[in-house]
């Protein structure tokens, strides 16, 4: 087991979280809006994909806090006309996500600056002391996406 427990005890985890939590509320204050997908009520085709018709169904959206790590929007050119795309990494405490019920996934949006994020992969592997049991943050890395490729219905409840 080795000094798993002597360099970040429990009080040591509460304490850091506090502090990040009241850094990230009060001081950032930086909100997104996460959607979780409805897979059950979204209407498919027979190749599983989300029928543009009727679009994806999303739940309510949640609102939480992040840090967020954003590149410049890239245009590029075609000959069917503008195709902007911007890599965007939004960093979740853990805690704030578990107490929120929330574990973002593939296929999940972000709303955030008048502009949805697909997300494209969950990181989990920031460890206080290098510990898994230990767990900090949870990064999503995302795509920006456009309105009309996503088909967004939100979903009444």
């Amino acid at each position: 087991m080795g000094l798993h427990g002597k360099w970040f005890s429990q009080r040591d985890m509460r304490f850091i979280h506090s502090i990040n939590a009241e850094l990230l509320g009060d001081v950032i204050q930086t909100v997104v809006v996460l959607f979780k997908i409805c897979p059950g009520a979204t209407p498919t085709n027979i190749y599983g994909e989300s029928d543009p018709a009727t679009g994806k169904m999303y739940y309510s959206g949640i609102s939480a806090t992040c840090f967020i790590d954003k590149d410049e929007i890239r245009a590029e050119y075609n000959e069917h006309g503008i195709d902007k795309e911007q890599p965007v990494e939004f960093r979740f405490r853990e805690k704030l996500l578990q107490e929120l019920n929330f574990y973002p996934q593939e296929g999940d949006l972000v709303y955030f600056n008048e502009r949805y994020y697909e997300v494209d992969n969950t990181i989990q592997e920031q460890f206080l002391g290098g510990v898994p049991g230990k767990s900090f943050s949870i990064n999503v890395r995302t795509h920006y996406t456009r309105l009309s490729k996503i088909g967004l219905v939100e979903r009444q409840v």
